[in-house]
């Protein structure tokens, strides 16, 4: 296991090489992008921006520096909270679709979720804010004071103030509508996933054979169907991390947050090509980090899994 975790650490920042690779050669052969690296030679200015990558922080010909760690984790940490939203919600319904055999309800849960996802995501949050706007209070200002590490909520819990449930409320107020509506994708593909993987696996024979064993369908659920289900469904979940990481970057336009959204809709309209190349970096970390941790948190939960791949 150790070693099948080594190779995708291994894959992953090989990966992170090639996109550090292309995002320089946009940066430094793509004329006014506003970059301080046209003054140097090749070799310099190669050094100069791995440097700066290094760092965290691109600096621009106008003095201004681009905060890359920070804009990047503000987006990591949205995608991450949806994605577990996702698993807290289309578990359990998955399991329920999977073994339930009322079909008018899987039918009607189905095209609920059909639904949902046909519809456009800027085209809900729109009907949805003119909706609450009247009698909830949604508050729009995500920037209420200097971010140390880029994640809110990783920044209340390292600071010093004494009140941080109160603090850690406030701000899960102002998440929780961007959360649900990045949830509602990944969490009608985990509601589809599972319920078809637990359909798959409750036909195998060891499922039969402990239905005879095991009195308790409760154990059955526990010890046999969900080990069996659940590290096949992450994995699978991780390859739709690029639809998960545009609709991210749209909600962060949408609601006025600091994130890749908000730094790719800026650099696009003041035509800031080197943002939009290190962007480009930016989005690529996110997908390959997010397939990463749902690779290693598929082999915790399931070590063997790995070997399938050698069979």
């Amino acid at each position: 296991m150790i070693i099948y975790i080594f190779k995708k650490i291994v894959t992953f920042l090989f990966i992170i090489c090639v996109l550090a690779q292309i995002s320089f050669c946009l940066v430094y052969f793509t004329p006014h992008s506003m970059s301080n690296f046209h003054n140097l030679n090749f070799i310099d200015a190669y050094i100069a921006f791995f440097k700066q990558l290094l760092q965290g922080q691109f600096r621009l010909l106008t003095g201004e520096t681009v905060p890359f760690f920070h804009t990047l984790l503000a987006t990591f940490e949205l995608c991450i909270l949806a994605l577990l939203v996702a698993l807290v919600v289309g578990l359990p319904l998955g399991v329920f679709l999977g073994l339930s055999n009322i079909n008018w309800l899987n039918s009607t849960i189905r095209l609920g979720a059909l639904l949902l996802y046909s519809c456009p995501i800027v085209m809900l949050v729109i009907i949805v804010m003119y909706w609450l706007s009247p009698t909830w209070l949604v508050s729009m200002n995500f920037d209420m004071s200097p971010s140390v590490t880029g994640t809110s909520l990783l920044d209340i819990f390292i600071s010093t103030n004494t009140s941080k449930w109160p603090a850690l409320l406030e701000q899960l107020h102002y998440l929780i509508l961007p959360i649900i509506f990045l949830a509602i994708q990944p969490s009608i593909m985990t509601i589809q996933l599972i319920s078809q993987n637990v359909k798959n696996i409750s036909r195998q024979n060891f499922i039969k054979m402990a239905v005879i064993r095991e009195r308790s369908p409760f154990k059955i659920l526990r010890r046999h169907l969900l080990p069996n289900s659940i590290p096949v469904t992450i994995p699978q979940l991780t390859y739709n991390t690029t639809t998960l990481l545009f609709s991210t970057m749209v909600i962060e336009i949408l609601f006025n947050r600091v994130g890749l959204g908000q730094w790719v809709m800026i650099a696009y309209r003041d035509h800031n090509y080197f943002i939009i190349s290190i962007a480009i970096l930016a989005c690529g970390t996110v997908i390959s980090l997010l397939t990463l941790l749902g690779e290693i948190l598929a082999i915790v939960i399931y070590p063997l899994r790995h070997k399938e791949h050698y069979v």
